[in-house]
């Protein structure tokens, strides 16, 4: 039980990470010790005075030091005070933190709206709708405070989309944001709602049932993903193929491997290799490769004789195969670190050479900032090439 409540954090921690965010960022960087914020200029706007730090959200960011936590700004004003014992990210204008041993919600003024009276939370991240332990157990509830589903489970599952995962003993059910409970408890899994249907599993023995806790799709598969673009990918005797939203196998099962459509095309393991196919199980990469990688902003990477380049979803080769094979190479905000004769710099989404070859390590973007190594110093480079702090 306890793996499966961290793996749900984790779950959840990954799905806020990845939520949209338009906000003016500032990077977290560590000096020796002590952590602080740089903007993409080479200022420190939070200096590296404290323990710990969290990336900003909604304008705020939770900072520890000496074991109490607080939030400041980007300019580093105590907004507010370092006085709990643990504190996470502002999620729609609230955030959860712990006083005196128990967790309760507070808003940017730092006002607390939901007292603390709970053993653990998590953040207001769908729905509206948080979820909450008291007395050993789970339920959720509403920015006000009230209690929206019951907290009588053993374990619970974020919401995604209108429905939400909720367990007793070692068997989950589902309820929706009234409350309602639409499915008992009688599952081993449930999945993420995608396109109006949830994967549901028991016995080893999988379907996909409606909002209303009907079941859509006969539970017949050994395993499932969610629906994207009208179809799902599913497993029968040790093989992957796709259906559609009315149970139909649209793909027969042939792949080892395969993941979910995008942009008309998707990622399927067969023959001991990776390939992309278009909806009707056409092969899309114009050649053979040794390689073929995870999309990253629209592109994959792919291998060839040592080689790197990039690919799109319709399997053109967009940038040439020129590049030494590194760690990873994975776009972000528009920059890919590449290696050439030795060395790393960035090129674009065109293949362009944004930032020269000159690098011994170089690390992805990330709130317009990279991590490099240059004759055996550390620092921080911006997209116009500058490094704007050197660590030592």
């Amino acid at each position: 039980m306890r793996f499966l409540f961290l793996f749900l954090i984790i779950t959840n921690t990954l799905f806020a990470q990845n939520s949209v965010d338009t906000e003016p960022r500032l990077q977290k960087i560590k000096i020796g010790t002590k952590w602080g914020f740089l903007n993409t200029e080479g200022v420190l706007k939070v200096p590296a005075i404290y323990d710990k730090v969290l990336d900003f959200k909604e304008g705020l960011a939770a900072v520890e030091m000496a074991g109490q936590w607080g939030y400041v700004d980007q300019d580093n004003k105590v907004i507010i005070a370092l006085e709990y014992e643990k504190a996470f990210a502002f999620y729609d204008g609230l955030a959860l933190v712990k006083k005196e041993g128990f967790y309760g919600y507070i808003n940017p003024a730092g006002t607390a709206v939901i007292p603390f009276v709970y053993e653990y939370g998590w953040h207001f991240l769908s729905q509206g709708l948080a979820y909450v332990q008291k007395g050993g157990k789970w339920g959720f509830i509403n920015k006000e405070g009230k209690v929206i589903v019951p907290l009588i489970y053993d374990f619970v599952q974020a919401f995604t989309g209108p429905l939400a995962g909720v367990g007793k003993d070692s068997k989950i059910g589902l309820v929706n944001t009234e409350g309602k409970v639409v499915m008992p408890a009688f599952c081993d899994r449930v999945g993420i709602f995608s396109e109006g249907l949830i994967a549901v599993a028991r016995n080893d023995q999988g379907g996909y049932m409606d909002v209303n806790g009907k079941l859509k799709i006969q539970m017949v598969y050994h395993a499932t993903r969610p629906f994207s673009e009208g179809l799902a990918a599913v497993q029968m005797n040790k093989k992957w193929g796709y259906i559609n939203s009315e149970g139909k196998e649209v793909l027969d099962y042939q792949y080892e491997k395969a993941a979910a459509f995008k942009e008309g095309s998707a990622r399927v393991f067969k023959d001991d290799k990776w390939a992309l196919i278009n909806k009707e199980g056409v092969p899309l990469l114009t050649q053979k490769y040794d390689l073929f990688g995870r999309f990253s902003e629209g592109l994959a990477q792919v291998h060839k004789a040592g080689k790197i380049g990039f690919v799109n979803r319709k399997g053109l080769e967009l940038i040439p195969l020129i590049y030494d094979v590194g760690v990873n190479p994975d776009f972000s905000e528009g920059l890919v670190a590449v290696r050439k004769e030795g060395n790393w710099g960035y090129i674009d989404k065109k293949g362009a050479v944004v930032i020269d070859f000159k690098y011994t390590k170089a690390a992805s973007f990330k709130n317009g900032l990279a991590k490099i190594e240059h004759e055996g110093r550390s620092g921080y480079l911006n997209k116009k090439g500058l490094v704007v702090l050197w660590e030592d």
